[in-house]
């Protein structure tokens, strides 16, 4: 079966398997992100593989698995942090936060 997604990193998508597509897929939907594009969704699932690959392989806290496992870690958060702020709440609106400023 071959893999559904694409990957771009030259170094890691070699060591992507469907079994592990399939878990980095599993552990993006157990997330409950709630109702997300397929697109974001995809690119987060890409990001949960990588992650996955580099923690398997990683020998040594500075290795080269190390250095990109801080790269995707911080670019998966930084994604999730998106995804969630996009999904609607019951009433159909993203969740806005805001902060009145005063002079004192």
């Amino acid at each position: 079966m071959a893999l559904t997604l694409t990957y771009d990193d030259a170094y890691l998508k070699d060591r992507i398997t469907d079994p592990l597509e399939a878990r980095a897929a599993q552990e993006v939907d157990d997330m409950r992100i709630g109702a997300i594009a397929d697109n974001v969704r995809e690119r987060l699932v890409i990001l949960r593989a990588y992650i996955i690959v580099c923690l398997e392989h990683q020998a040594n806290p500075d290795d080269i698995y190390a250095a990109k496992l801080k790269n995707y870690r911080a670019e998966f958060d930084a994604g999730l942090a998106r995804a969630r702020a996009s999904v609607p709440d019951a009433a159909g609106s993203s969740f806005v936060f805001s902060i009145p400023l005063e002079r004192a």
